[in-house]
């Protein structure tokens, strides 16, 4: 039963997802006084992240950033049900790249890429967004603790063109896609995470706080000469984003260490001020403290 659960609540899903728009809208609305007013999801943890991002900003300013951030995060929701049905044609329609012709020349080489981005707009859709762009997807996963939401996760995600990556498994799994000389693919990774005490490689200031980043993505590029395209969403509305690509790094000139990974979390501040109620202000990004953030060799 265990097994059967995650695919019957997907179907469930599926027929929930063909209800009209004015019914999504208003169901975020009412998930939005639920989440927010009803509960006060994590308010303590958004609030201390604006307060310590935007010192500069009253306390006006940062409250507006939070009632907007609850709006588009109660969305997420609802946004995610729609992934179960959503297909090229209607991705192309409703989720797009504002510069496609960014991915036309590595297409028409044959080169596989590196997509990065962090938990910003709805990260999600960046999937679907590039299997229209005629790439193969492979989308990098840290897998649930709870295997009921793993599995569930993984029934919504996986469609016709995508391979489904978990992170400890990127490296061979990329490696035997090289070697087998498989058509190209864009491999899809999220990258603001809180890395682990013992994968701490990397720290720089970030959102005016010492912080540790993954340097997975610098290493994957090196190592198998990918380039690495920064993605950036914009959100027009309900279910609607455009997203822009910034080439990070053209995989094959030479860098310092930790170069690569300071580009992403560069631009990744830059987009996050330019429009911060995007961003997922309620995860627990510095649980840790400075002295606890040893760098490993």
């Amino acid at each position: 039963m265990k097994q059967l659960l995650p695919g019957l609540i997907w179907q469930i899903l599926w027929i929930f997802s063909w209800l009209p728009g004015f019914v999504f809208r208003f169901l975020a609305s009412a998930v939005n006084y639920i989440v927010l007013d009803i509960f006060g999801y994590r308010k303590g943890v958004v609030h201390s992240n604006l307060k310590k991002s935007f010192p500069e900003l009253s306390s006006d300013e940062r409250q507006e950033i939070a009632e907007k951030f609850y709006k588009h995060f109660s969305e997420l929701f609802l946004e995610i049900i729609l992934l179960t049905r959503f297909n090229s044609k209607k991705a192309k329609r409703r989720l797009r790249f504002s510069d496609p012709e960014v991915l036309a020349g590595p297409l028409s080489r044959k080169q596989n890429i590196i997509i990065v981005g962090g938990h910003f707009g709805n990260w999600e859709y960046n999937v679907p967004m590039m299997i229209a762009s005629g790439y193969r997807v492979l989308a990098v996963y840290k897998p649930q603790s709870s295997e009921f939401a793993n599995q569930l996760m993984k029934k919504i995600r996986q469609r016709p063109g995508v391979t489904l990556v978990p992170m400890k498994d990127s490296f061979r799994i990329i490696s035997s896609e090289i070697n087998n000389k498989n058509s190209p693919f864009a491999l899809l990774l999220v990258a603001d995470q809180t890395p682990a005490r013992v994968d701490i490689r990397f720290r720089t200031r970030f959102l005016n706080q010492d912080t540790a980043f993954f340097t997975g993505v610098e290493k994957i590029s090196k190592i198998f000469s990918m380039p690495v395209y920064f993605v950036e969403q914009l959100k027009h509305g309900f279910a609607d984003y455009e997203a822009s690509l910034t080439l990070i790094h053209d995989g094959v000139s030479t860098t310092q260490k930790g170069d690569v990974t300071k580009k992403f979390v560069d631009i990744l501040e830059k987009s996050i001020r330019k429009t911060p109620y995007l961003w997922l202000w309620s995860h627990r990004r510095w649980k840790y403290q400075p002295v606890e953030l040893p760098l490993k060799p």
